[in-house]
């Protein structure tokens, strides 16, 4: 009989052993800060999105929403970042976190820029994404690194611009050469990119035959850089005095 009774109660142990303790969020959550503070972030996205999926009324809550996409940026993760991040904006768009997650979406982009000679997409998408939280939180605290973003950004694009001039010019395209020298001269003035086009497209124009054109761009390049007006001067004593 005794024998029984441990049986039994041995039993009773057991299937109160296998029963799961009731979910708890506040335990969740904090399992998933100390993740992310030890960055395990794969640890705790599942936390999070556990949170969501047994709280119903935390299916959409700012931080959880956040912190998802946080994990995401934290694993280099950068499209999957982008697309939490503009979930968040849509269903939070005035929150506290809001300009912080406009400028994650620009940071998204920033961090898929490679070398001068790829795609200089993410290059404008970063631009307009930073002058977007500029225009829809002007004192969100965020502007000095938005405006040097934007300005690394737009000299980017002009390096790309001039990179692309030179292998026209290169290959003897020289009116290629032309239009992307002056698109860079047009569109980013002052740019560390800048002298170099105007040199190039001095030689360019040179090449076609149009010796105003030429003329005009050594003169300036002697004018707004001292440094090459040795060189420009060199090209302009080529040309007839006009």
């Amino acid at each position: 009989m005794k024998k029984t009774i441990i049986i039994v109660l041995l039993v009773l142990v057991a299937g109160c052993a296998e029963k799961k303790l009731p979910f708890d969020p506040v335990r969740v959550f904090n399992d998933a800060e100390q993740n992310m503070r030890d960055e395990n972030f794969e640890k705790a996205r599942k936390d999070y999105q556990e949170i969501q999926e047994k709280s119903p009324d935390k299916s959409y809550d700012a931080v959880i929403m956040l912190r998802v996409a946080d994990t995401y940026f934290g694993e280099e993760k950068y499209s999957e970042a982008l697309v939490e991040y503009q979930n968040f904006l849509n269903y939070h768009p005035v929150h506290k976190d809001a300009a912080y997650a406009q400028y994650q979406i620009a940071m998204c982009s920033y961090k898929e820029l490679t070398t001068i000679d790829r795609d200089p997409t993410p290059a404008h998408t970063v631009i307009r994404e930073m002058q977007k939280l500029l225009e829809k939180y002007p004192k969100s605290g965020y502007d000095d690194q938005a405006k040097k973003y934007i300005a690394i950004c737009q000299n980017w694009i002009a390096d790309y611009e001039f990179y692309v001039a030179h292998f026209y010019y290169k290959i003897e395209a020289y009116k290629a050469a032309v239009g992307r020298c002056e698109k860079l001269l047009h569109d980013y003035p002052g740019s560390p990119a800048e002298k170099d086009a105007l040199y190039y497209a001095g030689l360019s124009y040179l090449e076609l035959g149009e010796r105003d054109q030429a003329r005009a761009k050594f003169e300036a390049l002697a004018e707004k850089y001292p440094a090459m007006k040795r060189t420009a001067l060199a090209q302009l004593h080529k040309l007839p005095t006009p």
